[in-house]
C-alpha cells in the first residue's frame, strides 16, 4: 500500500491492525558512470516494493535529499548535499505527523554509507527521540515518567506499544552485509529492482577505483541479494 494512494477510512483500519509503515531514505549522488544518481533512494523503494508484495506493509512517499556529501566526487558529479540540520528538521515534522495522526509503528530505511550514524542515520535518529520526547512531554505531561500514576502502566506497556519503538531508523541491510559504492554489491541489487536503471555498457568506463569489482556484478547475484534482505525485514517484523 502506497501512503499517498491511501484514503482516510482505509487507514483507520491499518492503524488498528498496527500496519508497518516505512519511509525510505536515500540520497541524490555519483555513482559512477552506470548507475543514476538516484541509486540510493531507488534501492530500498524497489525493495519495499518486493517486501509489500509479501505482507502488508505501507510505503511512503521516499525522502531523496539525504546528507550525500562530496566524500565519493565533487560538485561536478551532481551530488546533492543537504545539511543534516535540514534534514532533521524535515524528518521531525514528518515524524510528528504521523504520531499525531496515530501511527505507532513507523521504520525508516536507509541506504547510504555503512558507517555507523552516518550524517543521514544521525539526523533521522536525532528527529525520531526529540519527536518521542515531545509527543511524550505533550501527551503525558511535563515529568510523565516519574510520575506515580504512570508505574503500571509503563512496565505494562509491551514491545510493540513502548514508545521508544514508535519510530526505527535502520539501514536496509544488517551491519555486516556486504556493501560497496557502485561496485559488485550495488550494481548487482539494482540490477534486479531495477534493470533498465542499470547502463551495463558503461561499467568499467570511468576511472573509478571503488566501481572496479562492478564488472563481476550480475542480475542473477542481485535477485540472490535482495531475497537475503527480504528474509532479513521478514524477521525483523515478525
Amino acid at each position: 500500500m502506497r501512503l499517498e494512494n491511501l484514503y482516510p477510512d482505509i487507514l483507520d483500519e491499518e492503524k488498528k491492525k498496527n500496519t508497518p509503515l516505512f519511509i525510505p531514505v536515500g540520497v541524490i549522488e555519483y555513482h559512477s558512470a552506470h548507475l543514476p544518481l538516484g541509486t540510493d533512494t531507488q534501492t530500498p523503494y524497489h525493495l519495499l516494493e518486493r517486501l509489500e508484495a509479501e505482507r502488508d506493509i505501507i510505503i511512503a512517499p521516499p525522502v531523496w535529499y539525504g546528507c550525500a556529501s562530496y566524500a565519493v566526487k565533487g560538485p561536478e558529479g551532481y551530488s546533492i548535499d543537504m545539511d543534516g540540520t535540514v534534514l532533521g528538521s524535515m524528518m521531525y515534522n514528518i515524524y510528528m505527523s504521523l504520531l499525531k495522526s496515530g501511527f505507532r509503528r513507523i521504520i525508516t530505511v536507509l541506504y547510504h554509507q555503512t558507517e555507523d550514524y552516518n550524517p543521514t542515520e544521525t539526523a533521522c535518529l536525532d528527529a525520531s527521540r526529540r519527536v518521542i520526547f515531545k509527543y511524550l512531554e505533550d501527551n503525558r505531561g511535563i515529568g510523565w515518567w516519574g510520575d506515580n500514576g504512570m508505574h503500571e502502566k509503563y512496565e505494562a506497556e509491551d514491545n510493540a506499544n513502548d514508545p521508544w519503538n514508535w519510530i526505527r531508523v535502520m539501514p536496509l541491510m544488517p551491519r555486516d552485509f556486504e556493501a560497496d559504492h557502485a561496485g559488485y554489491q550495488e550494481t548487482s541489487l539494482l540490477w534486479a529492482l531495477r534493470p533498465d536503471l542499470v547502463r551495463s555498457e558503461k561499467i568499467g568506463t570511468s576511472d573509478d577505483w571503488f566501481a572496479e569489482t562492478a564488472k563481476d556484478a550480475s542480475r542473477e547475484a542481485g535477485e540472490a541479494m535482495a531475497r537475503e534482505l527480504l528474509d532479513y525485514w521478514h524477521g525483523i517484523l515478525k
